[in-house]
Order: C-alpha cells, then structure tokens, then sequence
C-alpha cells in the first residue's frame, strides 16, 4: 500500500537522490532557500546528506518516532 501511495526507491536509489540535489541546487538561485523533509524508517539521515556537498544550515526531527527530518539549506551567494 505505502509503496502504491509513495513510490519505491530503486536499486539506483543513491544516484537519483544525488542527482536530484545537485538539479535543485543548479536551479535555486544564489542565497536561494530549499526545505527537504525525510523520513528515515529504511535509509538513516547521514547516507543521504553524503548524497549532496551541500550541508543544511540547520534540521530537526519530527513525528511521532523522531524519524522524519527537516534540513534547510542555502545555496551560496556568487
């Protein structure tokens, strides 16, 4: 059912969520702010932030277990 509502990562899955960043941060103009959420039941907080060289300025966790995740990051000023 999850999988129907939400998709399901591939086997691929590192390459799609790296790419995926580095399209958000191509397009995000300088001092541009995006907002990730992520739920860490199957793949923990840290193997996905090594996915990006961008660090977030700042997370926390959410949700009834603490495994969903905020990060705020900010793409540099030229």
């Amino acid at each position: 059912m999850v999988s129907q509502k939400y998709g399901q990562l591939t086997q691929d899955w590192r390459d799609e969520i790296s790419q995926g960043f580095a399209e958000c941060f191509r397009v995000l103009k300088p001092s541009g702010v995006l907002i990730s959420k992520w739920n860490e039941d199957q793949i923990k907080v840290p193997q996905i932030l090594a996915l990006t060289p961008n660090k977030p300025l700042f997370g926390h966790p959410t949700g009834r277990h603490g495994r969903t995740h905020w990060f705020t990051f900010m793409k540099e000023a030229v």
